[in-house]
């Protein structure tokens, strides 16, 4: 037992890849055992009556219909909000004065319940993409906006110094210190981000959409179809694992640093 703890405590692949699957595993098995309990299929379903469901709207077509309206929307914004996110930080974290002013508004904006504005999105820029696309961009960006900045004015003062005392320009000085620096903060605020994206294209396609997987959740909810309820979310869980997984390679890949 204690070796395979060290295992799984490994920073290797094949361990972080087996601590993926013992999570999994013990997901479907608490998630099993309480329907076993609960009795009443209206309410929760075993893991086997979603795989059957998940594979019928494979076969029918409905999963790829759906998949290709809630990718294309959600990567779309995703990356715009990323490219704005960054861009409003580096803005903020280089100007003073442009941070005390912009700063309160920012936050404000981040106050806002936006996804209680979803129905006026749609009343505004009608169903489909457009309305999808702006919910999820606003819903995405500030968390990149709030650790872009963080990072940047993280920076260790030394290091700026040092970089000084070597005559480098404040070019060299942000492309060789302070943005690598700020880099783990900025893909801890992405894949904050792209959690928050997949929330905002459900309930965008809650209100706004003809297909999509928050279409399918919502279609099915209400002719009280818990296993494809189950199973679209199922695979909303799914993207947002792989994104995060993909998120953290990539800070080891730009940050290996911060892994010693």
């Amino acid at each position: 037992m204690k070796g395979i703890i060290e295992f799984l405590e490994q920073e290797t692949r094949l361990a972080s890849f087996m601590r993926i699957v013992f999570s999994i595993l013990c997901v479907l098995v608490i998630w099993q055992l309480v329907a076993t309990v609960v009795t009443n299929r209206l309410l929760l379903v075993p893991p086997a009556d979603v795989a059957v469901a998940l594979w019928k709207e494979t076969l029918d077509g409905s999963m790829w219909t759906n998949a290709v309206a809630t990718v294309t929307a959600v990567v779309t914004s995703f990356i715009v909000s990323v490219i704005i996110g960054i861009a409003i930080g580096l803005g903020l974290a280089s100007s003073r004065l442009l941070s005390l002013m912009g700063g309160p508004a920012l936050s404000a904006l981040n106050s806002v319940p936006i996804i209680a504005l979803a129905p006026l999105f749609v009343a505004w820029l009608g169903l489909g993409f457009a309305s999808k696309f702006v919910l999820v961009l606003l819903v995405a960006v500030f968390p990149v906006v709030v650790t872009t900045e963080a990072g940047l004015r993280a920076t260790d003062k030394p290091l700026i110094e040092a970089a000084r005392s070597f005559n480098a320009t404040p070019w060299q000085i942000f492309t060789t210190v302070t943005f690598p620096y700020a880099l783990p903060f900025i893909v801890s605020g992405i894949r904050v981000s792209w959690a928050r994206a997949l929330v905002g294209i459900v309930v965008a396609e809650f209100f706004g959409s003809f297909a999509g997987f928050g279409f399918a959740i919502l279609s099915a909810s209400q002719t009280f179809d818990t296993a494809r309820v189950l199973g679209y979310v199922f695979v909303l869980g799914a993207m947002g694992l792989l994104g995060s997984v993909a998120f953290a390679t990539l800070e080891r890949r730009l940050a290996p640093w911060r892994q010693e």
